[in-house]
């Protein structure tokens, strides 16, 4: 594939360097230094620190002024948002020219001038490789330069390719690499390498197997990459390097094993050639093998050749796929052994249950599906940009009775499967987004996997979702199949499973560690602690000499009798065991069950192990210890550990939760490292590239889509000009309506005449309006309820719980660092519209209302527009009656009705819509390939800033998904916490070839892996994690025996059960009782049953369970605890919704936390309330018989542990709960009722056993006692209940009546005792100062009371009278009177009274109808336009006559005849007797008649223009003088004698095949020897594999070693039957003849090598016999007829042919010798042969015969031919069924050539549109090549169903006009580096546009 590629703007830049109080510039060679060096960045880093402070208090100077790459928004920086040329958005403002003219300046200005030299390619062999394909990618860094040298100096060549084979081995950089490739290995460079080697032969053989090494390298990296174009490239060059190599490999110079590498790689493209040609089929009787032979078997193929994505294949298989089972317990034969399982069973875990679910679904099993969710005619409604991908939106037309709420439908990641004909073909996406508002919408955002470029977004589709979340699988398969067998990370353990486990290779023997950082936790080395880049605060402190002695030296591979005692480390003997194994074993397994501290022995190792760092880290490559967790949530509290020791710490992986461990967020690191300039200059350049390109291509998208929403949304009437700009509108229409004067051209055409007096729209067109009725609140919930909608509070508790999963699969969303800025500025503009309808409602909302009695003209003109162009934007019409009316060269637009105009009008918006559609998926399609450019490029930010680190966190999710950068991270160090949970292909995954000790921290009693297949997990072992399998093979681990987390009651309930070595530590032994309750642990038993029917998630859920913990909970926390101490937990996500439902009923318990038990796994709390759910008569208790999820779930409570479900039915399910029964049995702590104590009243006991119970007998948390105490504050007693809260009664408010009373009259105070009285409000009677009376509250004061009574008043102004409020000013009142002002024009004022604003009407507009003359006008025609507008020039056409005498036609009235050019030709006569050629308005003179005059000097004769002198700069005959050799000049007569005799002449040298080298005459003895070897022009005439003569020379034939390709016609059949043409080294093409496919209602007039489509008419074959009733293009449904014919030839005797066949021409008596000269089997000679005409070549043939000719069988591809002339038979209705089969597979190679070719051509073409510099000099043509490619790739199917389909030839030209653009824009980029002038410039263009017009013409 080929890539494509990027391009930036370099900026000019000025770095300064800080030292003290010292400022200095930094020279671009320096800074070219510290690019290549990380000590010289180091150096800078720490100059930067130390100013860090007082950059912080304000100096930003230094980084604002002189950021050279800073993300501004393109005029300051280098990494602005540049705006590019926007080839598809000509309707769209072009302010942004004058930027790009700027950045085109700017770019010539900064372009650097030379190549890279040989210090920069020799630092660069210094610095990683993944920093090496960035450098030299990176826009100024002279390496395109570099290739671009004709004579590239042999050093620098060695370098260069030391270089590129260095490059070749990054892992994390594999897209940035692929550009790398496509710009080097172009067919200069590889010649440029050609040559090059046969230097290496004859003058550098001591380096010759050093470089030939580093070129097989680089090219076994190209070959592999992009085999596809290898197998065009390297050919040659493999040819010329074993020509070069043999003989230096029998002087052994060089190795054997270097020959058979080149020889290897030969092999290997000449087999992916030929797979090319023809794909491998695939036996399927080899894939039908029995399960259990499998595990027995070897593989059938390279399961690296397996896609990773599933195909239709994968889904449609039947056959078992071929799996074999992990192997549990013992060894592997190899790693690919190994391999190749982990990787077969974990593709099946995600593709079978896609298989089993559809392959259900078309079972028509219904709802019997369970593997997959099916979703019926999902649409794509829309498209969006967001995080640098494109996203769609997925309308689904899901039923209200699936709760999403309690769903895990939908989740983020999960796979989606969309197919529209039967899964024949299929698109892959994940969910990217799980937006609740969207949702409730029934539409979700997805991300598609598989390419849709040519997906047509207006199908239905049906929808099938995996329940898996995809993303782990998709990177963890790729890593698998990229992980190397020969390098294979701790094979003698993983693979072989040894029991000895050696010391890491870092350890020594003898080696001492500095353990005292074990007694403090702060303490730690200061490289470790702190980061050089980043200014963190920590509070860690540095060892001390005399600091713990007998911990400062210790040898940790010495016996652990040696090691200090367990009282000097402050661990039990257990964690000793564990801390030592850590430390010293390669492998080291520690086992801890819950509460034993395993995080706290890993936080130690960890802790060691970096303040010893020195024993194992490299000072040249330098690696962090990698930390994998499981989860979010582990990952946040392992590393919060570590802050108290270090800061260097990097976090990859979802936004932490954590407020400590944000700042070490990786994206937040990257982006304080851009702040302050600390990003690589290479990676932070091309980072800025790729950046603004996608910003570019952002912005373009986003205007496009807003065009596509606004003209679909239909708000008005579209600016004339965009429609023109875009060529919608044809031209010969376009100038009828530019002869409009006002702005608004379409309005003034479409609602022309709008007055309803003129127009009656209410009886020609209605406008469907909607009818609302008002709903009220209950109907409303009703229906609500009805449709099934959610409630919110049921979506936030979905959030919370989904949620939580999703936080484990999302990464942190990548962002550009700096963009908040420009996207505020850079805000994206919506259409323009000349009238718009929220427009003109607006402005009628602001008239003023009317009476019906005094209409207002304005009120009526705009009421008129609005609703004419409601009535006109509704207006459809037929398309193609519509396209043939614009067609039309003789239409008039003003003569079409307003029906009419609207028809069209609309018309030509869909037009839009459609080029604008598809240029946004171009647009799309570019912005893909750059975003994974552009993420290279940030995991190039992240390896960087990850190599600065001590530490790097991730999830399991995060290391599978930057895989690819763990490889070139390669830590040494890893250490994987829960690793008994995670499944084995991630483990190894995580791991790098170059890992030399890991570290597995876990529990494997606990939660184990989680397999999608439970048989895959089961029978096939997918389930057993690395942790658990190493155990169980016998290698050696220790497990923490003290747990420091249960009361011993808890804890008994798990030993011996679970842990038989499990002890209590003795600090649980001290924890208080539970308050409320007689036990601290308890089991309530019962056997109410679960709700019967499950949920969408095959959850449960128990009603009985829910209430009882609910009310149990609420019991607690009136005890006094807090809601953080006690928290919920139940196996089941049905009963946590339940919970949360009923959670929501107590206000006291909302803010319990409620949770999923495997949620919950590493967790803990004081109080754990336990609701096991499962109670029924079939005795299914789902997985609690799972001793893991048992064990996590009893293990979680410090104080109390309370639990609810069936004992009995548990019992039965398994031997653990048994044990479980008998200990809670003896400890008296399991019953049918719950036992609760007052603490007020020691002596009541409660039992309760439901939930009501806890409300009736323990209403508020004590017991039923009335309390009685005495208020604080009033002394009345206190009324409630016996409770728990508020004891001193401090916060109780008293409800007695208060008896205050308020004011003089004696009212009362209405309110509560313990509310505060305020004043009286009771309504009294009084007298207001303007004698009105009013009642009003009694503590208000009349004489500040407004009084309501209207009254009559009379305003000073105008003195209008009008009733108002009594209080009212008159003043101010509103007047409401028409004005009677007549205006200067005579017309009346439509406004109303208006005295206080602009009463002398000096700003008042008329609306009403000019009736003055337009300005200018000599023939008295009206002015159309409003009063109070300007009389514009009279633009009617009329018929002038000029002063010359000529007439003019449709000039403007206005328009002077002095001012008019007559353009008719001039009839002068001019001196030399030529009558003049010029325009009429043209001054005569200087006549341009071409004639014949002598050149003085040469004599030539020369044909010139008649006013022209006839010199030698005007001859183009040949020069007549002689060079000093003797020659004659070559030149003509214009131009300069030549200066080097070009003439050849023979010379002694000779070529290596003997001949005499003629030689140029000025290269006589100065060419000699192997320099004169390409002048041998001696013909090669060898013959070559295609049996034709070599037409090269002996030196273009490389001495005959490489031969020029032949051009002999090929002259080899095609698979249509036709002789190939073309040239024999080209590959043959699709025959160009006229296609021969015909039949009787119709031909084919297509080229034969172009598909056909089959006829759709009946058939009309019949006889008297049979007749076919199949269409003409399928098979046939009747048999030939055997009878023979019954017609008479014209020679009257019978004919010789078949009834109902065409006649043959034959006659048996008279044309007897014809009809027997072709003989096939022998059967003419017989009396009664029938003979078959076969119409396409005319040839009569036997029957018999020509059957058997026609059924034998054959390998190669074809048509059936003539066995007499061999023609292809195409048309024969007796054999239309072999015929037919015969074409199907002839069709299939068209149309896969076709497919293949086609797309290939494309690619190159749209790279070579890609170049921004191309579109900025030719957008114009560039634009018509985008036109060209879109109709192709968007239009398959006319309004005929005719397939449209672009040649070879038709593409072949689009790409040579490609090339000449190409080619003409370097040429111009050439003259303006050389400053010509303008002209110079203008001319070039000129003849390029004239170029290009000849190309069109073609």
């Amino acid at each position: 594939m080929k890539r494509w590629h990027s391009w930036q703007n370099s900026r000019p830049y000025k770095i300064q360097r800080i030292v003290g109080d010292n400022v200095t510039e930094v020279g671009i060679e320096e800074l070219a230094g510290c690019a290549s060096s990380p000590r010289h960045y180091e150096d800078y880093h720490i100059r930067y620190k130390h100013n860090y402070s007082n950059f912080q208090r304000g100096q930003r100077k230094y980084f604002k002024s002189h950021r050279g790459y800073s993300s501004g928004n393109g005029r300051g920086g280098g990494g602005g948002a540049g705006r590019g040329n926007d080839f598809g958005n000509s309707f769209l403002s072009d302010s942004m020219s004058e930027e790009r003219s700027l950045e085109s300046i700017r770019n010539h200005k900064t372009k650097r001038k030379h190549s890279m030299g040989f210090r920069e390619l020799e630092k660069l062999l210094k610095l990683p490789s993944d920093v090496v394909v960035i450098e030299l990618l990176r826009k100024g860094s002279g390496f395109h330069l570099l290739l671009e040298e004709d004579n590239i100096k042999d050093g620098k060549f060695m370098l260069l390719i030391k270089v590129l084979s260095h490059a070749t081995s990054t892992q994390s950089n594999r897209e940035n690499l692929c550009d790398l490739f496509s710009r080097t290995c172009e067919r200069k460079f590889i010649d440029k390498i050609c040559t090059f080697i046969f230097k290496i032969k004859r003058s550098y053989l001591n380096n010759a197997e050093d470089l030939f090494t580093k070129l097989c390298v680089f090219l076994e990296a190209y070959a592999s990459t992009m085999t596809t174009n290898a197998i065009d490239r390297l050919p040659s060059l493999l040819d010329a390097c074993t020509a070069a190599l043999a003989p230096l490999k029998e002087k052994k110079l060089i190795s054997e094993t270097l020959f058979k590498q080149y020889e290897e790689l030969q092999e290997m493209l000449t087999e992916a050639s030929k797979q090319w040609e023809q794909e491998k089929k695939l036996d399927s009787e080899e894939k039908k093998r029995q399960k259990y032979e499998m595990d027995y078997m070897e593989p059938p193929d390279d399961f690296r050749e397996y896609p990773v994505l599933p195909t239709p294949r994968d889904l449609s298989a039947v056959e078992h796929p071929f799996l074999r089972k992990n192997i549990v317990k013992g060894k592997y034969n190899d790693p690919d052994h190994y391999l190749d399982v982990q990787f077969r069973l974990l593709r099946e875990d995600f593709v079978r249950p896609l298989r089993k679910g559809i392959h259900d679904f078309k079972s028509g099993r219904g709802n019997k599906i369970k593997d997959v969710r099916i979703y019926h005619g999902v649409t794509i409604v829309g498209s969006e940009l967001k995080n640098h991908v494109v996203i769609h939106y997925v309308q689904m037309n899901m039923s209200k009775k699936i709760k999403l709420e309690n769903s895990k439908r939908l989740l983020y990641g999960n796979l989606l499967c969309f197919s529209s004909d039967d899964f024949r073909t299929l698109l892959l996406a994940s969910v990217a987004e799980r937006d609740q508002e969207l949702l409730k919408k029934g539409i979700i955002v997805v991300q598609f996997e598989s390419d849709i470029e040519m997906l047509d977004m207006s199908s239905k589709f049906l929808m099938v979702e995996s329940k898996t979340y995809f993303m782990p699988y998709k990177h963890v398969l790729m890593a698998l199949k990229n992980i190397s067998g020969t390098a294979f990370p701790l094979a003698p353990y993983i693979v072989y499973v040894e029991p000895n486990i050696k010391s890491p290779r870092y350890l020594n023997e003898g080696e001492k560690y500095d353990l005292r950082v074990i007694a403090k936790m702060k303490m730690m080395k200061k490289s470790e602690a702190y980061n050089t880049l980043f200014d963190f605060e920590m509070d860690t402190e540095e060892p001390e000499d005399d600091q713990c002695i007998n911990l400062k030296e210790v040898n940790v591979r010495g016996a652990l009798t040696t090691w200090p005692s367990e009282n000097d480390l402050g661990l039990d003997s257990s964690q000793v065991r564990a801390l030592r194994s850590g430390l010293t074993k390669q492998l080291a397994i520690i086992q801890g069950p819950p509460g034993t501290g395993k995080t706290f022995i890993g936080l130690k190792i960890t802790q060691i192990l970096l303040h010893n760092s020195h024993v194992w880290k490299s000072k040249d490559h330098p690696t962090p210890v990698l930390v994998v967790c499981f989860t979010n949530h582990a990952l946040d509290q392992f590393l919060e550990g570590m802050t108290s020791y270090t800061s260097n710490i990097v976090r990859i992986g979802s936004r932490s939760k954590s407020d400590i461990i944000h700042k070490f967020q990786i994206s937040s690191l990257v982006r304080t490292l851009h702040e302050c300039r600390g990003i690589p200059q290479a990676i932070h350049e091309r980072s800025c590239e790729l950046r603004n390109l996608m910003k570019q291509s952002e912005y373009k998208i986003k205007r496009m889509r807003n065009t596509i929403l606004c003209c679909k949304e239909i708000r008005g009437i579209i600016c004339f000009d965009i429609l023109k700009e875009e060529g919608v509108i044809p031209p010969h229409l376009v100038e009828q309506l530019e002869v409009v004067y006002d702005d608004n051209k379409l309005t003034a055409w479409l609602l022309l005449d709008t007055d309803p007096v003129n127009f009656d729209y209410e009886q020609q067109y209605t406008l469907s309006k909607p009818q609302y009725k008002p709903i009220s609140l209950t109907q409303k919930k009703i229906k609500e309820k009805e449709e099934g909608e959610l409630s919110d509070y049921e979506w936030e508790d979905a959030h919370e719980l989904l949620g939580l999963e999703e936080q484990d699969r999302l990464l942190e969303k990548d962002t550009d660092y700096g963009d908040d800025d420009d996207d505020a500025k850079c805000e994206v503009p919506y259409l323009n519209y000349e009238i718009t309808v929220d427009g003109l409602a607006k402005k009628l909302d602001n008239i003023m209302d009317i009476t019906d009695t005094e209409p207002c003209y304005n009120h009526t003109d705009i009421s008129g527009q609005l609703e004419a162009l409601n009535i006109g934007l509704s207006i459809t019409g037929n398309h193609f009656k519509l396209n043939h009316l614009e067609n039309n060269q003789q239409l008039n637009l003003w003569e079409l009705s307003f029906s009419e105009r609207w028809q069209l009008y609309n018309y030509w918006l869909g037009k839009f819509i459609d080029i604008a559609t598809n240029k946004v998926k171009t647009l799309e399609s570019n912005y893909q390939k750059h975003s994974q450019a552009l993420q290279e490029t940030r995991n190039q930010e992240y390896l960087f800033t990850m190599r600065q680190a001590s530490v790097v966190g991730m999830t399991t999710t995060g290391a599978a998904q930057y895989n690819s950068i763990m490889q070139d991270l390669a830590p040494a160090i890893v250490i994987i916490e829960e690793a008994a949970e995670i499944l084995e292909s991630h483990v190894i995954t995580s791991l790098t070839a170059n890992c030399q000790h890991l570290i597995l921290i876990g529990d494997h009693q606990q939660l184990r892996p989680s397999a999608t297949v439970y048989e895959l997990a089961t029978k096939y072992g997918l389930g057993t994690s690395l942790f658990e399998r190493l155990i169980k093979n016998g290698l050696a681990y220790e497990t923490l025996q003290y747990q420091h987390r249960m009361r011993p009651s808890i804890s008994r309930l798990l030993v011996p059960s679970i842990y038989p070595q499990l002890k209590n530590h003795p600090s649980v032994d001290n924890y208080p009782n539970i308050k409320g309750i007689t036990k601290n642990s308890f089991f309530i038993s019962h056997d109410i049953p679960e709700r019967e029917d499950s949920d969408d998630n095959n959850s449960h859920e128990n009603q009985y369970e829910a209430e009882f913990v609910t009310g149990l909970c609420r019991h607690l926390i009136l005890q006094g605890y807090s809601s953080n101490q006690i928290t919920i937990l139940t196996p089941y996500s049905g009963q946590f919704f339940l919970l949360r439902k009923l959670q929501r009923n107590h206000r006291v318990c909302q803010s319990v936390r409620i949770c999923v038990v495997d949620n919950f796994q590493g967790e803990e709390n004081d109080i754990i309330l336990l609701s096991l759910v499962r109670s029924n008569s079939e005795g299914n208790v789902g997985f609690l018989r799972t001793d893991n999820r048992v064990c996590v779930a009893l293990s979680r409570a410090k104080h109390g542990l309370y639990i609810t479900g069936n004992m009995d039915l548990l019992c039965t399910s398994s031997e653990l709960w048994k044990k479980i029964n008998k200990d809670l049995t003896d400890e008296n702590s399991i019953g049918n009722s719950l036992t609760l104590k007052c603490e007020n009243h020691p002596d009541q006991l409660t039992l309760v056993s439901s939930g009501a119970d806890f409300v009736n007998k323990s209403p508020e948390g004590g017991c039923l006692q009335v309390c009685g105490g005495s208020l604080p504050k009033c002394k009345h007693s206190c009324p409630k209940i016996c409770h728990m809260d508020d004891l001193e009664h401090k916060n109780f408010k008293c409800r007695v009546p208060c008896l205050k009373i308020l004011c003089d009259l004696d009212h009362q105070c209405p309110k509560k005792c313990w509310e505060t009285c305020t004043q009286c409000e009771v309504p009294v009677m009084k007298v207001l100062p303007c004698s009105h009376s009013h009642t009003i509250p009694c503590h208000v004061n009349p004489d500040n009371h407004k009084c309501p009574s209207e009254v009559i008043k009379e305003k000073p102004i105008c003195h209008h009278k009008f009733k108002m409020p009594c209080h009212y000013d008159p003043q101010l009142f509103p007047c409401s009177m028409d004005c009677d002002t007549r205006l200067d024009c005579g017309h009346k004022c439509r406004q109303k009274c208006h005295r206080t604003s602009d009463p002398d009407h000096i700003f008042y507009q008329c609306l009403e109808y000019c009736a003055r003359l337009n300005a200018g006008c000599l023939q008295k025609h009206n002015c159309l336009k409003k009063c109070y507008q300007e009389c514009s020039p009279c633009i009617i056409k009329v018929k002038k006559t000029l002063p010359c005498g000529h007439v003019a036609y449709k000039v403007d009235c206005s328009e002077h005849i002095e001012d008019i050019r007559c353009h008719k030709p001039c009839k002068n006569t001019l001196p030399c007797g030529h009558l003049c050629t010029k325009p009429c308005y043209q001054e005569c003179g200087n006549c341009a008649v071409k004639v014949e005059k002598t050149v003085q000097g040469c004599n030539h004769v020369v044909q010139i223009e008649c006013h022209l002198p006839a010199t030698n700069r005007k001859c183009n005959g040949k020069c007549p003088k002689r060079l000093p050799c003797g020659h004659p000049c070559a030149e003509r007569c214009m131009d300069v004698c030549t200066v080097t005799c070009k003439k050849l002449v023979m010379s002694t040298n000779k070529c290596p095949k003997g001949h005499y080298i003629k030689l140029p005459c000025h290269l006589i003895g100065k060419v000699n020897g192997e320099d004169a070897w390409v002048y041998c022009k001696e013909p090669c005439n060898q013959v070559l594999n295609c049996d034709h003569n070599c037409v090269g020379d002996c030196h273009r034939c490389f001495q005959g070693r490489i031969h020029v390709s032949c051009l002999q016609p090929c002259r080899k059949p095609l698979v249509c039957g036709h002789i190939c043409k073309y040239p024999c080294s080209r590959e043959c093409p699709p025959c160009q003849e006229d296609c021969q496919w015909r039949c009787s209602h119709s031909r084919c007039r297509k080229k034969c090598g172009v598909p056909c489509l089959s006829c759709k008419m009946f058939c009309n074959w019949k006889c008297s016999h049979l007749m076919c009733e199949k269409l003409c293009g399928e098979m046939c449904s009747r048999e030939p007829c055997d009878k023979p014919c019954p017609k008479k030839l014209q020679c009257s005797h019978p004919c010789v042919g078949f009834c109902g066949d065409p006649c043959p021409p034959l006659c048996r008596i008279c044309n007897v010798d014809e009809l027997k000269e072709f003989v096939l089997l022998g059967f003419e000679e017989d009396h009664d042969a029938r003979f078959v005409l076969l119409e396409d070549c005319g040839h009569t043939i036997e029957v018999q015969g020509l059957e058997g000719w026609l059924n034998q069988q054959t390998d190669e591809i074809g048509m059936k031919t003539c066995p007499k002339c061999r023609k292809p038979i195409y048309n024969n209705h007796r054999y239309q069924n072999i015929i037919l089969k015969t074409y199907e597979i002839v069709n299939a190679v068209k149309n896969k050539y076709y497919k293949a070719q086609s797309e290939i051509m494309m690619k190159d073409i749209e790279m070579v549109l890609q170049d921004p510099e191309i579109a900025d000099c030719f957008g114009s043509h560039v634009r018509k090549l985008h036109e060209k490619l879109s109709i192709r790739t968007s239009m398959k199917h006319n309004r005929h169903n005719k397939q449209i389909l672009i040649t070879e030839g038709e593409l072949g030209l689009i790409q040579f006009q490609a090339q000449v653009l190409k080619k003409a824009t370097s040429i111009l980029k050439s003259l303006s580096e050389k400053r010509l002038g303008s002209q110079v410039l203008a001319l070039f263009i000129l003849m390029v546009h004239m170029r290009w017009l000849t190309l069109k013409f073609i």
